[in-house]
């Protein structure tokens, strides 16, 4: 990494019937929980790349006017800075379909109140903060004021 330069990554919080939608990495690349998303490509809006990401992973297409920011993260990760942007959608269209096996071994609906404890500890933590209408955090910052940084209590794992 370059410094002063910052990494901008995206994620989707799609909602139906009360669950959000995860996809599980395979065990190679973690094996946990994650939502729809990747990283901003150079010359690129976030918005433009949280669809972009969500048809290349999922066959979702989504429209400007169905997404909302819910949450950014500031988070560091192997001395890396990632600015994470996560939306939130509960319209679509198309078919829900692993377009990339290769990276993904399935996606799985679930409640938003039982998410699985095998889930990237940013992701749990962001899905937790948006429900609870907080709209920034800093996430594995290595100094003491940054109570994420330590952990926190989080209710409703499965």
């Amino acid at each position: 990494m370059k410094p002063n330069t910052h990494n901008c990554v995206v994620s989707l919080i799609l909602e139906q019937d009360g669950k959000i939608l995860m996809l599980k990495r395979p065990r190679q690349k973690g094996g946990n929980y994650s939502l729809v998303g990747g990283k901003v490509d150079a010359n690129e809006s976030v918005t433009h790349a949280i669809i972009r990401e969500s048809f290349e992973e999922a066959g979702l297409i989504l429209k400007h006017e169905n997404l909302r920011m819910v949450h950014v993260m500031h988070r560091e990760k192997n001395a890396e800075s990632f600015i994470h942007f996560f939306f939130f959608a509960n319209q679509w269209q198309g078919t829900i379909v692993n377009k990339e096996p290769d990276k993904c071994d399935g996606l799985e609906w679930f409640g938003l109140h039982e998410l699985p404890i095998n889930s990237a500890s940013a992701i749990l933590m962001a899905v937790v903060l948006y429900q609870q209408g907080v709209f920034y955090s800093e996430f594995n910052w290595k100094y003491p004021e940054n109570a994420w940084a330590v952990g926190s209590n989080i209710r409703g794992l499965k």
